[in-house]
């Protein structure tokens, strides 16, 4: 009996301490990209302290992101930083709202959470975003929007209006390749070309 009360309590210490490093671990790859030169380089700044959240304000359009670092509580506007890293996740801010990046090569892919109006409540809805650039205006991701995205391309915005029948298939992802089909095409057009590109 007492050696099943031990084990308990060893087993308590060790998940407690298992937790105590996951917070740490979390914490530490949690923080703000100033700028996009930020993001890039992977440097994050106001990495918040052990156990501690950062606060992104999504509902109702919050314009200030808020994060507690060392013994002040940090407030930013949305619009004056890039984004931040959280729970191994990176998002980009635009217009005040957090869009999580999926896929940098050749351009950035970004999924958006949205609520909407389902049955007697309210269901999450994924719906997603790209951007010609990092630094670039989000945008839908629609068959027309790529198309007029790109227009040095031709190669690229031929192959979107003919493989691809509907906007809801840009998102297609090739298991096998692990990768985006909208990739593949824009990669293909590259290698035509002799233009050689890498993770943004």
């Amino acid at each position: 009996m007492k050696n099943s009360i031990k084990m308990i309590i060893i087993t308590m210490m060790i998940s407690i301490q298992a937790n105590r490093l996951v917070a740490q671990n979390t914490n530490a790859n949690s923080g703000i990209y100033l700028t996009v030169q930020d993001y890039k380089a992977g440097r994050l700044s106001y990495v918040p302290e052990a156990c501690k959240k950062l606060k992104i304000n999504d509902f109702f359009g919050g314009k200030h992101i808020s994060v507690k670092a060392g013994s002040k509580k940090i407030s930013l506007l949305k619009g004056n930083v890039f984004g931040y890293r959280d729970g191994g996740k990176n998002y980009r801010f635009y217009q005040n709202e957090a869009y999580e990046i999926l896929d940098t090569a050749g351009f950035p892919l970004y999924t958006h959470a949205q609520i909407i109006p389902q049955g007697k409540g309210y269901a999450r809805y994924e719906k997603y975003f790209f951007s010609a650039a990092i630094a670039t205006p989000v945008l839908n991701l629609t068959v027309a929007n790529v198309y007029k995205s790109f227009p040095d391309q031709n190669d690229f915005r031929y192959s979107i209006r003919n493989y691809f029948h509907g906007d809801a298939d840009l998102m297609a992802y090739d298991s096998v390749n692990r990768e985006y089909q909208i990739k593949y095409l824009y990669f293909e057009h590259q290698h035509a070309k002799g233009i050689q590109h890498a993770s943004l």
